[in-house]
């Protein structure tokens, strides 16, 4: 949007100004002269994360995954020191940032550019059954199961398809090896399934024949329930009313749209009961669509968050 020139770097020594990723060798770049100015972009919800083997070792799997020089054992330290070191960090939600003020004061919660999405305007569509779509990683299809019973219900009624549109192969560790079939691990979901290689032009293509979007989350997970409202914001762009997991961040994007009370579930109940609603009422499904884009066309503009981005590096 800016068309500003960059660099991919792997080092400091010819850049005033350098962005990291969650990827970044940290145990580089927590070394940075600080005369170079660091900004941390650290989407995830990592100080929610439960402790456990998959914690405790990640400082070795990113060793062995090539992300990280050298292993480490107390990889949260490893973060919490590069937290201190970066001039600004960016996170994904005001959750994230309150909890990030413990490190820097210095912190601005940013949501991802969405410019590749092309913004779709809401409509009907003519179709025997109801078209659902969702997409993510193979990882997060566990928070989809929850939703299986109230899709099973609503299908007796009427046929449901269930658009996934995901890798096609899912690996198992560190979302890079030993991958299985994804059609093995929905085999058993029965419903009318139907899987998707994930790119933006499937996403826009699948979301073209469908009627709404889903977004579950595992609200017992820490780290799932403080991720951002982006799966919202794309679905909102394609023109797509989207039933969600009541989440902090999902309940602020549907709030600004005045739709929490139609969208928003926290129990199998609520999936129940949303679902039935919007597929007997298409007028419902419009006028929520219709609301949800505006939000996502001007609190959630390209340019809105591109102005967050000029404040992040007008601070250094």
């Amino acid at each position: 949007m800016r068309d500003l020139p960059f660099d991919l770097v792997s080092g400091w020594d010819r850049h005033d100004v350098i962005v990291l990723s969650s990827i970044a060798d940290f145990t580089k770049w927590v070394e940075a002269p600080s005369d170079r100015g660091v900004v941390l972009d650290l989407p995830d919800a990592f100080l929610d994360e439960r402790a456990g083997m998959r914690t405790r070792g990640r400082g070795f799997a990113k060793w062995i995954g090539g992300e990280l020089s050298r292993p480490v054992v107390r990889y949260r330290r490893l973060v919490e020191r590069m937290l201190d070191r970066a001039d600004v960090v960016v996170c994904s939600t005001d959750e994230q940032a309150e909890k990030l003020a413990r490190y820097t004061q210095n912190v601005y919660p940013i949501l991802d550019l969405h410019g590749e999405i092309e913004c779709v305007p809401p409509r009907l569509h003519e179709t025997d059954g109801l078209d659902i779509v969702w997409e993510g990683l193979t990882s997060t299809l566990p928070a989809v199961q929850q939703v299986l019973p109230a899709l099973r219900a609503l299908s007796v009624s009427g046929g449901v398809r269930l658009h996934l549109v995901t890798d096609l192969l899912a690996p198992r560790y560190m979302n890079r090896f030993r991958p299985r079939q994804t059609v093995d691990l929905v085999a058993e979901w029965g419903i009318d399934i139907r899987l998707h290689q994930w790119s933006a032009d499937k996403l826009a293509e699948v979301s073209s024949i469908s009627d709404m979007a889903i977004v579950p989350v595992d609200l017992t997970d820490p780290m799932a329930v403080g991720k951002p409202e982006n799966r919202m914001r794309i679905f909102w762009r394609l023109g797509l009313p989207v039933v969600a997991s009541r989440s902090p961040s999902n309940l602020r994007a549907a709030s600004l749209a005045d739709v929490e009370g139609q969208v928003l579930c926290s129990s199998l109940e609520d999936w129940r009961g949303a679902l039935e609603s919007l597929s007997s009422r298409p007028e419902d499904r419009l006028a929520i669509a219709s609301a949800c884009q505006t939000v996502a066309l001007t609190t959630y503009s390209e340019q809105s968050l591109a102005e967050r981005w000029d404040k992040v590096f007008g601070s250094l």
